[in-house]
């Protein structure tokens, strides 16, 4: 290997190194390795019963589906077939 493209890939190794240290000092790379470590962990074993909920857990659909997706396409299905949820009210006599 020639001298120059030495001193290039040790000056690119020093970039490298200094680009993963200034990762590595980042508050928002903890908190997003912290976030899927914790993910992992409750799908491997479980939440941990200890844990306080998270904003938002009290409410939250227990099947994980949205009540308004389910309806939406309940009745995509009625109309599909015919019957709608809620025929239109009566039109108006003259």
């Amino acid at each position: 290997m020639a001298p120059w493209a030495r001193l290039m890939w040790a000056a690119w190794l020093r970039v490298e190194d200094l680009i993963v240290a200034q990762i590595l000092r980042s508050p928002s790379f903890h908190r997003g390795v912290r976030r899927i470590h914790r993910t992992v962990e409750e799908l491997r074993y479980g939440r941990d019963p200890s844990e306080p909920l998270r904003q938002g857990e009290a409410t939250a659909d227990p099947t994980g589906s949205s009540s308004f997706l389910r309806h939406f396409f309940e009745e995509l299905k009625n109309q599909a077939r015919g019957k709608p949820s809620e025929p239109p009210p009566n039109p108006p006599k003259m």
